[in-house]
């Protein structure tokens, strides 16, 4: 399974938040081009994803609280991170 391109720029509280949360097909994440999060914006987006093996770039440069909170929690196909 591949997912759909996520190409917003700022993000608003809680957009994503378990967007794919137990996708064990998901085989890899898509491009997450933000550079401004808010709070738990992509918390637990991609946890228990067993199928992932590599994490996308997270090129953000204005961090909110929580935004990244156990994002790949439980995600034990990581083979880079």
């Amino acid at each position: 399974m591949t997912a759909q391109s996520l190409p917003a720029m700022n993000l608003a509280s809680y957009c994503y938040i378990d967007m794919f949360y137990g996708c064990s097909s998901l085989a890899s994440a898509p491009a997450l081009p933000a550079t401004t999060l808010a709070e738990y914006c992509y918390s637990g987006m991609f946890e228990s994803c067993r199928s992932l093996t590599a994490i996308p770039l997270l090129p953000a440069t204005t961090l909110a609280n929580y935004c990244y909170n156990e994002m790949f929690s439980h995600c034990n196909g990581l083979t880079n991170a």
